[in-house]
């Protein structure tokens, strides 16, 4: 039997911290990916890889927040492309990088009309778009103007910022219940995005708040560059390493289907395993080191010897999935 684990007070806190230092490293984060493009050094290669890790970690850490337990899409989800790439996709109505979703509101309606911020990271909220729900994680109101909201029960609520959003015709939310946003990271070819490493994958992350014609309508951006192979294992149940992509793992269904309650009964962690090529060829240098971590054996391509290689691992928490 699992421990009572965070309190919500106690998530309230650690995300008015962390909306502090990711706003710093989302400004370099920009500053980085302007720059990058073009240079060909080593440790620009370094610095952009220490940023995307901060977005990546940031991202899984907040998977589910300002989410319904009752939502039918689930916070994580792990699928195939047609390229036989994985998909990690997670779901939050948090983005790192987009000041206007940070911060929650609790809202007091007991006095009818108007509700009243009773506790909060900041208040106004960056946006006036927000998610309400009571405590209980039923959806009150999938996506309304909070300056507009009038109370129709005497309960405190819960109000999330989200991404000022116009659905037309042909689109709809990510989220079947409520607005939400939808992160995509994977892999993809791009000659464009740096010159010392053309030949490589480039680690992708796509942004959606809407489908349009049921298919998200985020624009890729590249995180990481210069990457050889993207896997992710999850920590489900007493199993440590499991592969929700390898249909042939035990526990494979069980992950495909699981809901928002699935997950906050059996996940421990996700694990992000990356191999990054550093700096240009060097015919004086032969790679001989592994990149087999934790019994994950991370692909090098046929062209490896002359170049330097680093393996990346990132074990986070969802806090607002995990019990403990």
């Amino acid at each position: 039997m699992r421990g009572k684990g965070y309190s919500f007070f106690e998530i309230l806190l650690v995300m008015a911290l962390t909306f502090i230092f990711v706003g710093v490293i989302y400004y370099g984060y920009i500053f980085i990916v302007k720059r990058y493009i073009s240079s060909s050094s080593k440790s620009s290669v370094n610095m952009s890889t220490f940023i995307g890790e901060e977005i990546l970690n940031q991202d899984i850490e907040h998977a589910g927040y300002g989410i319904s337990i009752k939502e039918p899409k689930p916070p994580l989800e792990f699928k195939i492309d047609s390229n036989g790439f994985p998909v990690f996709t997670i779901r939050s109505t948090y983005v790192v990088t987009n000041t206007s979703t940070k911060g929650w509101s609790i809202l007091d309606c007991g006095s009818g009309g108007s509700p009243i911020p009773v506790s909060y990271s900041q208040w106004p909220l960056p946006s006036n778009q927000v998610v309400l729900m009571d405590f209980d994680g039923n959806i009150l109101e999938s996506y309304v103007n909070i300056n507009n909201y009038t109370c129709s029960s005497s309960n405190y609520l819960l109000a999330y910022p989200v991404y000022d959003i116009t659905l037309n015709p042909g689109e709809s939310f990510i989220c079947t219940h409520q607005a939400c946003a939808q992160i995509d990271y994977y892999l993809y070819h791009s000659s464009s995005v740096n010159s010392i490493c053309k030949d490589m994958y480039v680690l992708g992350r796509r942004v959606s708040w809407k489908l349009k014609n049921g298919i998200p309508s985020g624009t890729v951006v590249p995180l990481l560059s210069c990457v050889a192979d993207f896997q992710v294992r999850i920590d489900w149940g007493n199993r440590q390493y499991v592969n929700p992509f390898d249909s042939n793992d035990p526990l494979y269904s069980l992950i495909q289907t699981a809901k928002f309650e699935d997950y906050m009964n059996n996940l421990k962690m996700i694990h992000v395993y990356l191999l990054v090529r550093e700096g240009k060829r060097d015919p004086n240098y032969v790679f001989s080191g592994s990149t087999k971590i934790d019994n994950v054996v991370l692909r090098l391509p046929s062209d490896y010897k002359h170049y330097h290689w680093k393996v990346i691992k990132l074990s986070v928490e969802p806090i607002n999935i995990i019990r403990k």
